[in-house]
């Protein structure tokens, strides 16, 4: 056997166990884990809640007259301003100033016959009886004197408070019968904004949060992006039916240079977070949280931009919400916190944050 051949299978053997070892040391690249990371931008997020609202006018009253007639003084417009005492309407009065000038006739007879009666009592010329039938007759009179006078001044509408025309529903000269709505005037120097508050939120929303930093806010469909402060006014007790939710009003000044009217839309920003509640919290995925093996501390995982790696970081728990579960202390704003996968992840552990493609 040639020396060549004797060696042979050496080399092949050699050449097997090189290919091996480049196989081994390809297989030990480390390979850098993808993350889903959330951003903690505002610790108490979560208790801050955007409600559509509809503004609503804070004082509204359906004028009528309270007695029927025929129409003769009508000329408002929708719109109009109008001041405290003023005449908006006026009905026919003839009827009405007839019937008083009955009245003031029967009150001065009354009057005089009274008169009589006492000097015939003093002379002892009458009974008691008489004098008492006068009297009293005088007394009814002076009431019909003063319904008539009454009467006389239903046939003119009042402005009972400074406010703007809503709604006009009909024309001058028309017969109009009692109580039937003639306009609908508005009180215009405040607003109120109307919300429906979900049955789990009413008793979070119903009292003013001094301490917190968020104070209730609104914002109007003509200006989106100025917000208004404005105040519990009224909210109540029995919910809506159909929805159970309780309707809860807030209510504002007028905002000058915006020329807010009832029926618009807007949005009001409420911290509705609990009256005991005064600690900054904020609300991460379930699958975020995990308990340490070592000692059963409840950690999260934090990312950090400069080194690329993830350590783990110990927080507090609080109560468990719709969204996850709250996080009352050992989390910043700014954090940057690993919300998926976390049970692959060791301290130091160089990871890549995982960012969606356009459109997937």
């Amino acid at each position: 056997m040639s020396s060549a051949s004797k060696y042979l299978p050496l080399f092949i053997f050699a050449a097997l166990m090189a290919g091996c070892s480049t196989e081994s040391k390809e297989a030990t690249v480390p390979v850098i884990r993808p993350v889903k990371l959330l951003d903690i931008a505002d610790l108490n997020a979560a208790s801050i809640r955007t409600f559509p609202a509809k503004v609503a006018a804070t004082k509204q009253a359906d004028l009528a007259f309270r007695l029927s007639g025929h129409l003769i003084d009508f000329y408002l417009v929708e719109g109009q301003q109008v001041k405290k005492g003023e005449v908006l309407a006026r009905l026919d009065d003839r009827d009405a100033r007839n019937t008083l000038l009955n009245r003031e006739a029967d009150h001065e007879l009354a009057t005089a016959d009274f008169k009589r009666k006492g000097e015939l009592l003093r002379r002892e010329l009458i009974s008691q009886a008489d004098y008492d039938l006068a009297k009293a007759q005088l007394k009814s009179a002076t009431a019909a004197l003063a319904s008539a006078r009454d009467q006389l001044s239903y046939t003119q509408l009042q402005a009972p408070y400074d406010g703007t025309i809503a709604k006009i529903a009909i024309d001058n000269f028309q017969m109009v019968q009692a109580n039937q709505s003639i306009l609908v005037l508005q009180k215009d120097s405040d607003i109120d904004v109307v919300i429906q508050v979900p049955e789990s939120l009413a008793a979070n929303v119903t009292f003013f949060k001094r301490n917190s930093s968020i104070q209730p806010s609104v914002s109007f469909s003509t200006q989106p992006d100025k917000h208004y402060p404005v105040r519990l006014k009224e909210y109540a007790t029995q919910a809506t039916p159909g929805t159970q939710s309780y309707e809860v009003v807030y209510t504002l000044p007028q905002p000058s240079g915006n020329n807010v009217l009832p029926g618009m839309s807007a949005e009001l920003t409420l911290d509705v977070s609990g009256a005991k509640n005064q600690v900054k919290s904020t609300v991460i995925p379930a699958s975020a949280i995990m308990k340490r093996d070592v000692d059963g501390v409840d950690i999260i995982w934090l990312y950090s931009e400069s080194s690329g790696t993830v350590s783990p970081q110990p927080v507090t728990l609080g109560e468990v919400r719709t969204q996850g579960i709250e996080i009352i202390s050992g989390i910043a704003k700014g954090d940057r916190v690993v919300v998926a996968g976390i049970q692959y992840l060791s301290d130091g552990q160089q990871v890549k944050p995982l960012r969606w493609q356009r459109g997937v």
